[in-house]
């Protein structure tokens, strides 16, 4: 987007270091993250490197778009490191590229308040300045009434004075004949000749005060551009690093801009030394058949790895095979320049020391050089220099010369870059070489299919299969006489037929393998379909299940939670009620529904989760047998054999339960290692009608376990309408009793308490009175 960012990328050259290559990628692919839904703040960059260099010099004055260009940079520069800053995790490349960008606050305010967006000098800039114009302003309207009023005086019906501008000073254009009446300087005269320029006298001193004000106004404009030019070049360090880092963020915005447009992807590190091509695109062949309204067929290509090093490539002319090596040779260079290639995900290249490629036709008079001399003279040099960190690409091998000679020059120069290991490819029309390839290790076959029945190319690359060079038949197709075909047809002789034949019947069987293939791919995928279709339904019915279990859970913490509400309401109606006996006895009476209910519910639940794996039989069930209840997930005692129903009543920490016997399994362990949630209203709605404890025994408890059981005994002792309670917590160390009585000191159902008397207990006891 920027001059500096271009001239990069007319320097750009390929890279030798692997982790620096990687790294430029992997900015390209941060671009294309960030395009995916927003943008790169970028946009705008001013070419800052002729500003900056004008700036240099001492005493050097900018002018105000000069200062205004720094300025916008500088704004660029803030609002990008935000950007990257706040997405340093997702864009790690990019956000560290602009750690070294300093944004240069204090200069970029300086500017803002004295520049304008388009290098003006801002009336604000100094009061000197503002003083100046405001009288300029002044004068000037006072000027202009002047000479208003003296064209009205002149007007007539022949035509009519204007007042006008001439060499910085305002004048009136009048006709000669009608001038005069009026003293003054004449400014010049119209093109016709028929009308002057005339300053009248009496307005030379205003044009004279207007002339110095602009004057002064110049020298304040300069003095202004002159400090802000100083204090640019005061921070021409950083703003010359800041052009470097913005000329590259550039051009990786604009490479990742190019890949998304041409669906690019980068090129993975080849792990075994070799190219692989998936569904390669050559950019501009690509480009030029789309606005054509025509279709690229890409190309897959093997290069080395666990295939040979070298390939030759053969078939018809105007098939695609130069198109073919000038993409494997592009691709490898755009890889190395950290540019995305128009490819298939999988393509992978090597990072080569050298690219050497002989394509096309160089000869030159002035040089004395023939199309064979100047091939044999590139092919001399990349010999010297080859070697298995190079690819070299040579287009028709051995041409220009007699068929015979050129053929034994290609099978050496093959030879020699096979054995330096060198990835080769070549494009050849010599029917020896096909057979030299064949034979020799090392090298392989390729070619482009030609399609018979239409005698066209169909440009589709076929490694492993030489091609023929079809000049009969495309001979044929461009309207060449049929009796001249058939003559060169015996001209060729019997033995090259049957090859050419033998050729056509291979690629036949190819393409009849290849469409097997795709069939047998095709019905794999089907089956893969269906299995993951399969997959998916079992995954539903299991997701079903553990919902049901979720529902099931769900719905008895629901049962425990509103009867805790309940409860609540309850002890509130039993607080509030002076005598406490009808409200008291009303909380009892719904305390055992509520228990009942809660204990239907759990048992209904039961059955919609799953069943034990080992269910318990009556005969194993007896009271303080350890059992698991697997719909709910808890562990408790039996407190007692089934009854006639077929239910067992199950005591889970504070909570009884009743459940089917067969939905039980036994345990070993009697203490439950996860006990359920403990709603309070059950336990004590568990207790006989009329049956409260006045004294508990907390000996042996830990803090919590005793604070829990005060708690569930007064709410008991609440709704029997208890009115004491004995705490027996013991001497020991005194942390049981000085919990007991910050529990009791906050609880609003104790009315007092103490601790006890010699004969009941000392300090051992705690007596607890209820309200």
């Amino acid at each position: 987007t920027c001059g500096a960012g271009a001239r990069l990328a007319h320097a750009l050259e390929p890279g030798t270091d692997p982790a620096g290559i990687a790294d430029r990628l992997a900015a390209v692919s941060e671009v294309r993250r960030v395009l995916e839904d927003s943008d790169l703040p970028i946009h705008g960059l001013p070419d800052l490197e002729p500003v900056l260099a004008e700036a240099e010099p001492d005493g050097a004055l900018l002018p105000g778009t000069g200062v205004a260009a720094v300025a916008k940079s500088l704004h660029i520069v803030a609002r990008l490191k935000a950007y990257l800053h706040e997405r340093r995790e997702l864009m790690p490349g990019l956000a560290r590229r602009t750690q070294t960008l300093e944004s240069l606050g204090e200069l970029r305010g300086r500017i803002d308040q004295q520049i304008g967006p388009d290098g003006e000098v801002l009336d604000r800039a100094t009061p000197v300045l503002r003083k100046i114009r405001r009288e300029q302003e002044v004068t000037r309207n006072r000027l202009l009434e002047q000479l208003r009023r003296i064209v009205r005086g002149l007007a007539s019906s022949d035509g009519e004075a204007v007042v006008t501008l001439r060499n910085d000073r305002h004048v009136i254009q009048v006709r000669r004949d009608r001038s005069s009446d009026l003293q003054g300087v004449v400014h010049g005269q119209s093109g016709s000749g028929a009308s002057i320029y005339l300053e009248p006298s009496a307005v030379v001193p205003a044009n004279n005060e207007l002339a110095e004000l602009r004057s002064a106004e110049d020298d304040e404009v300069r003095r202004i551009l002159t400090e802000l030019t100083a204090g640019i070049r005061a921070h021409l360090d950083d703003l010359i690093r800041n052009e470097l880092v913005l000329a590259d963020l550039d051009l990786l915005y604009a490479a990742g801009r190019w890949s998304r447009d041409v669906d690019g992807r980068p090129a993975l590190p080849s792990r075994n030394g070799g190219v692989l091509v998936r569904q390669g695109r050559h950019p501009l062949l690509e480009a030029a058949l789309q606005d054509e309204g025509g279709t690229l067929i890409p190309l897959t290509l093997e290069l080395g790895g666990a295939r040979p090093r070298t390939l030759v490539i053969t078939g018809p002319n105007t098939g695609g095979k130069t198109v073919a090596l000038k993409t494997v040779g592009l691709f490898a260079l755009m890889n190395q320049c950290g540019l995305h290639v128009p490819a298939a995900e999988g393509t992978a290249f090597p990072v080569f020391r050298d690219v050497f490629a002989d394509i096309g036709d160089e000869q030159s008079i002035e040089a004395s050089l023939s199309t064979f001399s100047s091939h044999m003279a590139h092919v001399n040099e990349l010999l010297r220099e080859a070697g298995s960190d190079t690819l070299v690409l040579l287009d028709e091998l051995g041409v220009g010369t007699d068929p015979e000679e050129g053929a034994g020059l290609g099978k050496a120069i093959l030879s020699e870059l096979t054995r330096n290991g060198s990835l080769t490819i070549v494009t050849t029309h010599y029917g020896s070489l096909k057979v030299f390839a064949h034979e020799t290790e090392g090298m392989e076959n390729a070619s482009l299919e030609f399609d018979r029945d239409s005698l066209g190319p169909t440009y589709t690359f076929l490694q492993g299969v030489p091609g023929s060079s079809e000049a009969l038949a495309i001979a044929r197709r461009l309207g060449f006489p049929p009796h001249l075909v058939e003559e060169a047809r015996q001209h060729v002789g019997r033995g090259q037929e049957k090859i050419e034949g033998l050729l056509h019947d291979l690629q036949e069987r190819r393409r009849e393998l290849e469409e097997r293939t795709a069939e047998l791919d095709a019905e794999r995928a089907d089956l893969e379909r269906r299995e993951e279709q399969i997959e998916r339904r079992l995954d539903g019915l299991t997701d079903e299940k553990s919902r049901i279990k979720r529902e099931a859970m769900e719905e008895a913490r629901r049962l425990v939670e509103r009867s805790k509400a309940e409860l609540t309401d309850l002890l509130g109606a039993v607080k509030s009620d002076g005598t406490g006996g009808r409200a008291a006895g009303r909380a009892r009476t719904r305390l055992g529904e509520m228990g009942n209910e809660l204990q239907r519910g759990l048992a209904e639940e039961t059955h919609t989760a799953r069943a034990p794996v080992q269910p318990a039989t009556p005969e194993q069930v007896t009271e303080g047998t350890p059992v698991f209840i697997p719909s709910m997930g808890w562990k408790g005692t039996a407190l007692g054999a089934p009854g006639s129903s077929g239910k067992v009543a199950v005591s889970v920490g504070a909570l009884r339960v009743e459940v089917p016997v067969d939905s039980l399994e036994l345990r070993g362990d009697p203490a439950p290692a996860k006990s359920a949630p403990r709603p309070k209203a059950p336990a004590v709605a568990a207790r006989p009608e009329g049956e409260s404890r006045t004294e508990i025994d907390l000996r042996g408890r830990t803090v919590e376990e005793a604070v829990d059981e005060v708690d569930r005994v007064l709410d008991g002792l609440v709704v029997a309408g208890g009115t004491w309670l004995r705490i027996i917590h013991g001497k020991g160390t005194g942390a049981l009793r000085t919990a007991i009585g910050e529990q009791l000191g906050t609880d609003t159902r104790i009315k007092s308490f103490r601790s006890g008397e010699p004969a009941e207990g000392g300090t051992g006891v705690t007596i607890a009175v209820l309200k």
